[in-house]
């Protein structure tokens, strides 16, 4: 019989510890982290936004299996690097007193996938409803930027490169925004589903960041929709310009791209990091980019990507540590193709998945082919001299 999930707040000093001590499992124990606020002596994981905090937390079968952090702005301000980030002065011109922060959500790996995330965020939506707040702030990596758009939330502004987890998605989530939650489907719409829209915070959005006013997921469009501005981005079908895609039909593929997601990358955005932990990769609709690997000091370029390239591949494949930097030269659209995406339609389109994982594999033997004549030719020629 499945465990029953459990949402909880923590009321006492000795939970607060139990959720601290969870984070350190599961982000320097486990994934290998190494955050700038942390207590290896104690191992426990807390910093300044735990003070006077919301710390939620599920149990399943009295087993510690995920949490989640919500703060309230109130009439104060938050640490002035989130104030930036996630440029609180224009939202408090109008809702100061109405804000709200979710971060340090964290579950276990064996629950990944699992119903604990929907959960967790449920209970603070609920929270935030009880609250007050219209507008919840927090961030995602690129791989979980689907997800998080399907439970309601929305990009507003461009990606940053956070010290301890490398780039990351800024997200909104408007509260009170009924239509909104209804329109991308997602699982809160049936907390509020009967209660009168209230729309001042949608109108209000959409009048300020007129460029965010659609959602960036195959989920919010039509299979036609998103299909023709995959095409758009290349200028011509998926399957003729991406090697990964090569092969599929364009209804195989269009069914195969359902939960993927287009990100907007600026010249300058280092969208991977060397060191970091990932598990996406990223097929490139515009733009270029750069691959470089530091030894040292020093920086080497690896390779020059362009559209209908893919970058990310080997730690979306192994899990390994990401062995370079990845950075935009110019503007750039990337699809994401994670490794939760790809689970999903393994289930749902194995046939489908197979021909894209044996692509993947011939684009991987092709580039160790490459890198191995490069070594070849090096030590030929230094036993030349």
């Amino acid at each position: 019989m499945p465990a029953t999930i459990a949402i909880k707040t923590a009321e006492t000093d000795d939970e607060r510890d139990r959720i601290f001590r969870f984070r350190y499992e599961v982000y320097v124990a486990e994934m290998g982290k190494k955050p700038s606020v942390v207590d290896h002596r104690n191992r426990v994981i807390c910093d300044e936004l735990d003070d006077g905090a919301h710390l939620f937390y599920a149990e399943a079968d009295g087993e510690l299996v995920g949490t989640l952090r919500l703060n309230l702005r109130g009439h104060g301000t938050f640490p002035d690097f989130w104030e930036k980030v996630y440029d609180i002065e224009t939202f408090a011109a109008d809702f100061a007193g109405h804000i709200s922060m979710t971060s340090r959500m964290m579950v276990a790996k064996e629950w990944r996938g699992s119903l604990v995330s929907g959960a967790l965020l449920s209970a603070v939506y609920n929270a935030n409803r009880g609250l007050g707040s219209k507008f919840d702030f927090c961030n995602c990596a690129p791989s979980l930027l689907e997800f998080y758009e399907q439970i309601g939330y929305r990009r507003f502004t461009t990606g940053f490169l956070d010290e301890d987890n490398g780039y990351r998605v800024p997200l909104v989530g408007l509260v009170r925004d009924f239509e909104h939650l209804k329109q991308v489907r997602s699982p809160l719409y049936r907390m509020v589903r009967g209660l009168e829209h209230e729309p001042e915070t949608g109108d209000w959005f959409r009048r300020t960041f007129p460029s965010y006013a659609t959602a960036g997921t195959a989920r919010s469009l039509s299979p036609e929709a998103f299909w023709t501005e995959l095409s758009t981005h290349l200028a011509a079908p998926p399957a003729e310009c991406v090697s990964l895609f090569e092969g599929l039909t364009a209804e195989e593929l269009s069914g195969f791209l359902r939960s993927g997601a287009v990100l907007t990358l600026h010249a300058g955005d280092k969208i991977i990091r060397q060191g970091d932990v990932g598990d996406e990769m990223y097929v490139i609709l515009s733009g270029v980019a750069e691959a470089t690997c530091r030894k040292g000091t020093q920086d080497y370029s690896l390779a020059i990507m362009t559209k209908g390239e893919i970058f990310g591949e080997v730690a979306f494949v192994s899990s390994a540590i990401r062995s370079a930097d990845v950075t935009a030269l110019t503007d750039m659209q990337v699809l994401i193709i994670g490794r939760g995406f790809f689970t999903r339609a393994m289930r749902k389109q194995p046939d489908v998945s197979a021909k894209v994982l044996l692509n993947l594999s011939l684009l991987l033997a092709k580039r160790l082919r490459v890198r191995t004549d490069s070594w070849l030719d090096a030590v030929t020629n230094e036993a030349d001299a």
